[in-house]
């Protein structure tokens, strides 16, 4: 079976289906972290900008270490900013302890930018004005600190300066002018110091905190959440079990699809809308579906309870009288009969009395009032009280002739039994019926056991004719064969319910080509 690729509307259709899932998530998430962000204290961010120049004196005169590149004069700048001793200068021009200057440390950056010349030094804090006041104090401690190591450097040249010129010879001028000259001009240095580092741009308040930025990160966990939900999505449609589309039968079953029942067939049996179309489809497609073999005897059968099995025999059943077809429906189901409850006829004696020979088909036939304009009958045969053993009363050689005896008697025999996989009362009925239709419930029925169901009637030599959706969103065949309740006609029935002769043999035709392109093997 060749697997057709999905449209955007398939897709489309899966979300929807996953709809809350996809909802829980793209708006559970984004509430959850708004509300833990929101909760978070506020961080304001200040910044100070910094020049730094070398220091103002060339120390190669008098030792042999040349002074460092400019780049590297930034990025010495900046670690100084953030050592200990700076920090203790920093506290101390707040006015605060210098134990504190390792809790002033964690809050600060810097940054040095070596194409402008320039440190910038940022301080976070929990308010605007605590953030600028603690820049603007490291920023304070750099200059000064820088100015009090240039000054230190002066000294220690000057006084290396001034030990050569005690030792120099008083003969010997000219080596004490030079000398006396350098000393001269490294204290004029020293008095200028300061100029090495200097505030640009002090820091100032901020009035928006930096953190936590509740708009973006709430727009990048709506954009995460989203993406979680649509995993999610993938993940459940591929652990779901269930059935979710009718056309997953087709596949499951390698059968037809029949017909799809709307939800609301279900409950009081209806004449008219979209239930009424499904059943008229279901009639036409047992017809269309089966043109080489003749029907006369359908068992209608389910996986497990609740499928949906009895509203489908009770109104095709009805459809097929109204069309003008003589149909017998039997309530093969002795353990939990419905079908007289659901023409509001009366149990009488039933299948029951009729197998053990307590009463006779005549006095348990019923005949519900049905308008038949076409001259069609329907009869029922009830199942009657339960009897204590049901299976062997439908594995006996006189069920057999039962049914042999019902087909005798009208055109067409359709048969209610148990759900298969729950009782195996029906496995009997598999080789005296000219076929059975599986009945499966959209969003309820697993694939699972729609597999083990159709093994099931594999292996017990029965014949699958198609399977017929309950429960689905629309009426007929789904839509995606082209026509369906509301946009096709039923072809006029001859009295034993084949198609007459001067019917759309055109439609059968693609009918039969649309099967053959999905892999479908006609029964």
């Amino acid at each position: 079976m060749t697997d057709e690729p999905g449209d955007i509307r398939e897709y489309l259709q899966v979300l929807w289906r996953w709809k809350a899932l996809v909802i829980a998530f793209v708006v559970v998430i984004p509430v959850a972290v708004y509300q833990y962000v929101s909760s978070q204290p506020k961080v304001y961010e200040s910044s100070v900008l910094l020049q730094v120049q070398p220091l103002a004196v060339d120390t190669s005169l008098f030792n042999t270490v040349a002074p460092p590149p400019q780049t590297q004069t930034l990025l010495s700048a900046a670690r100084l900013i953030t050592t200990t001793g700076v920090a203790e200068a920093a506290a101390k021009k707040l006015g605060e302890p210098r134990s504190g200057a390792r809790r002033l440390l964690e809050n600060v950056t810097a940054t040095a930018d070596t194409e402008a010349d320039f440190v910038t030094v940022a301080v976070r804090a929990d308010s605007g004005r605590r953030a600028a006041q603690v820049a603007n104090a490291f920023a304070a401690a750099v200059v000064t600190t820088r100015t009090k190591q240039a000054v230190e450097r002066l000294n220690a040249t000057i006084g290396n300066v001034s030990d050569q010129l005690n030792r120099l010879e008083r003969r010997d001028r000219e080596g004490r002018q030079q000398l006396s000259d350098q000393l001269q001009r490294l204290r004029a240095l020293r008095a200028a110091q300061g100029n090495n580092a200097r505030i640009v741009e002090p820091a100032v308040a901020s009035s928006s905190p930096v953190a936590p930025r509740v708009t973006r990160t709430v727009v990048l966990s709506g954009i995460v959440a989203l993406l979680l939900g649509f995993g999610a999505v993938v993940l459940a449609q591929g652990a779901d079990r269930r059935i979710r589309d009718p056309l997953e039968l087709e596949e499951l079953t390698d059968a037809p699809l029949l017909s799809a029942v709307p939800r609301s067939a279900f409950g009081e049996m209806q004449s008219s809308g979209a239930g009424e179309g499904a059943f008229q489809t279901l009639r036409a497609s047992l017809t269309y579906f089966n043109i080489d073999r003749p029907i006369r005897s359908v068992l209608i059968t389910s996986p497990v309870q609740a499928d949906g099995k009895t509203t489908v025999a009770t109104n095709l059943a009805r459809v097929v009288a109204r069309a003008g077809t003589d149909v017998i429906l039997v309530d093969a189901d002795l353990r939990r009969p419905q079908v007289a409850s659901r023409f509001h006829v009366p149990a009488s004696a039933g299948l029951g009395g009729v197998l053990i020979g307590e009463a006779t088909l005549e006095d348990t036939f019923v005949e519900p009032a049905l308008d038949t304009p076409e001259g069609g009958r329907l009869r029922v045969l009830p199942a009657g009280p339960p009897p204590p053993n049901p299976s062997e009363l439908l594995a006996s050689e006189r069920m057999k002739s039962l049914v042999e005896e019902l087909t005798d008697m009208s055109e067409l025999v359709i048969i209610d039994s148990t759900p298969l996989l729950t009782v195996s009362d029906g496995l009997p009925l598999f080789e005296i019926v000219s076929g059975i239709v599986a009945v499966a419930r959209i969003n309820a029925t697993s694939k699972d056991a729609v597999k083990r169901f159709e093994r099931v009637i594999s292996n017990g030599g029965g014949t699958l004719l198609g399977s017929v959706a309950t429960g689905a969103d629309t009426a007929g065949l789904y839509g995606r064969y082209g026509y369906g309740y509301g946009g096709y006609d039923a072809p006029d029935q001859s009295a034993n319910g084949s198609a007459t002769s001067d019917g759309p043999s055109t439609k059968r035709r693609g009918w039969r080509r649309r099967l053959g392109r999905r892999g479908v093997t006609q029964q």
